[in-house]
């Protein structure tokens, strides 16, 4: 009878090693794929809440109204404007959704908040997190579903003019909004005027039209940052 020798120890081990790395990459994957799919799905989920809040409540329905309509600080009627909404939701968001990446993280944002905040550097954004370098570029950190509408100031009662559009980042460092415009000879403008019909694509003034054709991976910085209206 004979032991092992040292190689044969050694190679063990270092077998046992590569398994072991292996099974953690692995697992790794998995646990980000199912935070991806969580932030998605949340997004999904959302979306068809906008969708039901619009019918209820354009149609004066007593009762129906999900919970992004119904914040405690701001029950939204038919004469509730488009931001109005977005405020209430991202609020009621941050009360019941966690960041599916970092709980410390609020998960909803306004991009018209957001915007706002680029445009004057400020430090600090939803609930008093820290905003990222740089100051002056709208984002959205890893795991945060962005709101914005597509007229900022339009009653609910408009219903036909009444879009918000929703962005989710899962990029691992973080995701700037889009500010390409046309004929500005960028590779975001050549792909999205390839997946967006023509009359679709653009505002009067060349910026990106928001409305239900948006592509997923668009996220326009918004135009009326921080909208207050009369």
């Amino acid at each position: 009878m004979r032991g092992f020798s040292l190689v044969e120890v050694l190679i063990v081990v270092a077998i046992i090693g590569i398994l072991g790395a292996v099974g953690v990459i692995g697992y790794q994957g998995y646990i980000d794929s199912t935070k991806e799919e969580v932030t998605l799905d949340n997004a999904l989920t959302v979306d068809r809440a906008f969708f039901h809040d619009v019918i209820v409540i354009d149609n004066e329905i007593t009762d129906g109204r999900t919970a992004l309509a119904t914040d405690q600080n701001n029950i939204i009627s038919r004469s509730s404007d488009c931001i109005e909404y977005v405020a209430a939701a991202v609020e009621s968001l941050n009360s019941t959704h966690k960041n599916a990446y970092d709980d410390a993280i609020p998960y909803a944002v306004s991009m018209h908040k957001e915007a706002e905040w680029a445009n004057n550097s400020t430090a600090v954004g939803t609930n008093g997190e820290a905003r990222g370098d740089p100051l002056n570029v709208a984002k959205l950190k890893r795991g945060q579903l962005g709101l914005q509408c597509a007229n900022a100031c339009t009653p609910l009662s408009q219903s036909s003019d009444f879009y918000i559009h929703r962005c989710s980042c899962i990029g691992e460092g973080g995701c700037t909004a889009h500010v390409f415009m046309e004929n500005d000879g960028s590779a975001d403008t050549v792909r999205y005027e390839s997946e967006v019909e023509a009359d679709k694509r653009w505002d009067e003034d060349g910026n990106i039209l928001i409305g239900a054709h948006l592509p997923v991976w668009v996220c326009p910085k918004p135009l009326d940052a921080g909208s207050v209206c009369p």
